[in-house]
């Protein structure tokens, strides 16, 4: 019996920690609004480090914000479309 409780202790935290993982929101799907450059900038700090292995890590990371602030501008250009055919 002193087992058995541990063991059924131990399972229902477990379960109730995957629950409560699974309940939580999705902020980047949810989240509509362009992100700011300052986000933009901070979620390709970390492409920095490729300096440590040999490549140009600040040219990396530019070229990589760029593309990612193409594909904002692009995605802006689609929502504006579909509003506009949604209007109609």
């Amino acid at each position: 019996m002193e087992t058995r409780l541990p063991l059924a202790l131990v399972a229902i935290v477990f379960s109730t920690i995957l629950v409560l993982s699974g309940c939580q929101k999705k902020n980047a799907a949810t989240n509509l609004n362009p992100e700011s450059q300052s986000e933009l900038h901070g979620s390709t700090k970390v492409l920095q480090a490729a300096d440590l292995v040999g490549y140009n890590g600040t040219k990396l990371r530019n070229s990589v914000d760029r593309i990612k602030q193409a594909n904002d501008k692009r995605n802006r250009e689609m929502e504006k479309k579909i509003e506009g055919t949604a209007d109609e």
